[in-house]
């Protein structure tokens, strides 16, 4: 009841001082159990032996954290700074989480500095009413001893202000401190993160690297293959240049024996020619030759059948005169 009814005469500023201090408690109790629990379901996300094998995680930070680390392997980045990935990406999706512990690790300090606040306060509104007490000690307040004692009775109201805001503040502290410990934020942070390198270099990475060896051997059969094609390309162009020199220098020779013989074969078709003409002539003269032996071919057999009726007549009139001579 003591402690309320002092509580109940402070100052409207102390009474400020002491409901911001409360409200800072508060909400660094609320950032820690957060910030706790977020940690709490992405180390537990990473520990999943399901989703480690499948590269899958319902968190999102360690879906980017595989990302960037893939990307870094496929860039044949010599060294990767897993650590650097790890922070990059829990600045990016757990700043809320990098702020309530800014916050969080600074209210013990900001919530003493308000009770030393409260302190210094409490402190000049006691040495304000001594200095006045002080200064008006004349005959007529020296002799009143009720005067006295109410300005000692407000100095000691200002030194209980003062008392009051730093005790606040530093309880306050301590509850804060004992939440930090109990809670261990940084220690689960470090755990969430060394798990999360462990599965990048020991996991990830072995993966990785056995799929980067079997691309390697690709890569060099894939160089000599290279390198034989060339030479061979290389051998193919020498055999088609000398190939295409012999035919040059060949093609000159028969196109100039070519034109010879164009020429040759031109004057043979114009005597062919000529030839033709004559031909065309002779056997115009041998159609007449023929229709004229047609002709007389003709006439000869009309004079044959003429003679062949004489010859006929004759012969029965001889066959008439034989058969008359046996009669007689």
């Amino acid at each position: 009841m003591g402690f309320l009814n002092v509580f109940s005469k402070l100052s409207p500023l102390a009474i400020g001082i002491i409901g911001v201090i409360l409200i800072i408690m508060a909400v660094a109790f609320v950032f820690t159990m957060r910030i706790k629990s977020s940690y709490k379901e992405v180390l537990e996300d990473i520990r999943d032996g399901e989703n480690r094998s499948n590269k899958r995680f319902s968190s999102k930070v360690l879906n980017d954290i595989v990302k960037d680390y893939e990307l870094a392997q496929e860039d044949n980045v010599d060294e990767i700074n897993t650590q650097a990935i790890i922070e990059k990406n829990f600045r990016k999706n757990l700043a809320k989480n990098i702020s309530g512990e800014r916050f969080v690790s600074k209210a013990n300090s900001l919530m003493i500095i308000l009770g030393l606040l409260g302190t210094f306060y409490g402190l000049s509104l006691s040495i304000a009413e001594l200095v006045n007490l002080l200064s008006s000690a004349g005959d007529t307040v020296l002799s009143s001893v009720d005067s006295i004692t109410g300005g000692l009775i407000n100095s000691i109201k200002g030194m209980s202000v003062a008392f009051i805001t730093s005790l606040f503040g530093i309880g306050a502290s301590i509850v804060i401190t004992l939440l930090n410990t109990w809670s261990g934020i940084s220690d689960l942070r470090e755990d969430t993160m060394v798990n999360i390198e462990e599965y990048l270099d020991n996991i990830l990475g072995k993966n990785m690297n056995s799929v980067d060896a079997g691309r390697n051997d690709l890569h060099l059969v894939s160089d000599k293959l290279d390198r034989s094609f060339d030479k061979f390309t290389v051998g193919m162009q020498s055999n088609f240049q000398t190939m295409i020199t012999a035919l040059e220098s060949n093609l000159s020779v028969v196109s100039g024996e070519m034109a010879k013989t164009a020429a040759s074969l031109g004057t043979t078709v114009d005597k062919f020619d000529a030839s033709l003409n004559g031909f065309s002539t002779n056997v115009r003269d041998f159609s007449e030759f023929n229709h004229h032996l047609k002709t007389n071919i003709q006439r000869m057999s009309l004079s044959f059948n003429d003679l062949s009726e004489e010859f006929k007549n004759n012969a029965e009139l001889l066959a008439r005169g034989t058969e008359n001579k046996v009669i007689k």
